[in-house]
């Protein structure tokens, strides 16, 4: 062949090669969100709220101590970590499948003449060694590279969402709990209290009833209320220990194997209970799509339909596998025939699909149809998103006035029992109406308690809905 016609002839392979390759076959459909409103409607917005460890907020060391343990031993973390290790992996075994293979193989023959038999005269054995490298590819053709590419990029994308997702979740949860146990505690401290009070109300009666200056009806109906007071307090003691419980499987501990200092820490009683006050709303609702890491993974799992729908297209396309070889034999015991022969090789395999029965083209189907529902719930997935906000937001800003609303009642409550007090030592008010005054008093500072709880669940939860956590992602 003439210089030029092979010149010619290797452009065109190499034309057609880079052709067969660039043809994508992968769905033109992205996920895509559905439009979004431009504000929230329940407060301002405000882009200069932090989300990074926006715990600090509370102020309180020993939350601080705990979301830095969990964070640094959480079971959860190491399990999502995990996971990320695996489809690092995953994806590097999925692209290599499509790059050359090279294989070294070595064989032996050994031959011994026992009587007679075709050796040389004076030759009683001989051996023959034949090595050589292989080498295997399957061209990528018709974008299948591209298709691998990006399910490998998406299969690693999902699995830091979801690593992220654990952080999120884990950071909120351990917030949560520590609320939760502030909360009992303090509710159990003003309850004990208030059970003080009214047995106190309830003896007066009793005495009074025994006396006949009180109905005996009134006597029985203050000791009523007195152990309904009292059996208010063994659900407060549950959830303290179901909140603590929480903590420690949370941080990889078992329960009741806390260190002692730790246990005393937050045990205590008269501990307040954690405060954060969130004014604006960190950003619009469409910073929800970068910012949460469940709608990253829905977008990373849509991804990796396409390239499942990619890869199902190209089975019904032809393929090409090159192989290629050499082969060297020699001589290592004797002088025996075929030694000192070097042999390369190197043959082109095209598979064309003719006939199965309709097995690909379902799977296409198949692939289609899955990928389908992964746009669907991408869509599904910002728009739970954003209604997580949005109501996060409104418990935060209807909170805070029930917050307002609750600690104007007690201090109400304060001056009314302050009052009473007086009257009481000038001898101008019964003790009845000074122990009455006092437990509403009580009364007032446990709904203050439970506002404040309820403020604070309400924070967290608009943290968690906007993905807030730590501000450094660990290496895994």
């Amino acid at each position: 062949m003439a210089p030029i016609v092979r010149f010619r002839f290797r452009t065109i392979v190499v034309m057609g090669a880079a052709f067969l390759g660039a043809c994508s076959t992968m769905p033109r459909e992205r996920p895509t969100a559905p439009a979004l409103a431009a504000t929230w409607q329940d407060v301002p917005v405000g882009a200069n709220v932090a989300l990074t460890n926006w715990w600090e907020g509370f102020n309180d060391p020993e939350l601080d101590r705990l979301i830095g343990e969990a964070l640094a031993e959480g079971p959860s973390l190491q399990l999502a970590a995990a996971r990320v290790r695996e489809a690092r992996a995953l994806s590097r075994a999925t692209i290599a499948q499509y790059l050359p293979e090279l294989n070294a193989s070595g064989s032996g023959q050994y031959t011994r003449s026992l009587e007679g038999g075709d050796l040389a005269p004076g030759e009683r054995e001989q051996m023959l060694g034949s090595y050589g490298p292989q080498v295997s590819w399957e061209v990528p053709l018709w974008g299948r590279i591209e298709a691998t590419a990006v399910g490998a990029r998406a299969q690693r994308r999902a699995a830091l969402a979801d690593y992220r997702g654990a952080q999120v979740a884990l950071v909120a949860d351990i917030a949560q709990a520590y609320v939760d146990l502030r909360a009992a505690n303090a509710s159990r401290l003003a309850l004990q209290r208030s059970i003080e009070s009214a047995d106190e109300l309830a003896r007066i009666l009793e005495i009074s009833a025994r006396a006949g200056i009180t109905a005996e009806a009134d006597a029985a109906n203050a000791r009523r209320l007195a152990e309904i007071t009292r059996a208010r307090l063994p659900g407060l003691v549950i959830e303290a220990r179901r909140a603590e419980n929480v903590l420690a499987v949370l941080r990889g501990v078992a329960p009741g194997n806390e260190s002692a200092e730790l246990r005393a820490a937050i045990a205590q009683l008269d501990a307040p209970v954690p405060h954060l006050d969130l004014a604006e709303a960190p950003g619009a609702p469409a910073d929800l799509l970068r910012l949460r890491p469940d709608v990253a993974a829905a977008e990373a799992q849509a991804l990796l339909a396409a390239a499942a729908v990619s890869d199902a297209r190209t089975n019904l396309l032809p393929r090409l596998n090159l192989s290629g070889s050499i082969s060297v034999t020699d001589a290592l015991i004797g002088n025996p025939t075929g030694a000192g022969v070097t042999i390369a090789q190197a043959t082109p395999l095209i598979s064309i699909p003719l006939f199965d029965w309709g097995a690909r083209l379902a799977a296409v189907g198949q692939r289609n149809a899955q990928f389908d529902q992964r746009l669907i719930e991408y869509r599904q997935t910002v728009l739970s998103a954003v209604a997580e906000a949005s109501n996060a937001l409104t418990s935060l800003d209807q909170g805070s006035r029930r917050l307002v609303s609750a600690r104007a009642a007690e201090q109400a409550a304060e001056r009314s029992a302050t009052g009473s007090r007086a009257a009481y030592q000038a001898g101008i008010q019964s003790l009845t109406d000074r122990l009455q005054s006092e437990q509403q008093l009580i009364d007032a500072t446990l709904s203050r308690i439970d506002a404040e709880s309820q403020q604070a669940r309400a924070a967290i939860a608009t943290y968690r809905a906007f993905g807030g956590g730590p501000a450094i992602t660990p290496r895994v």
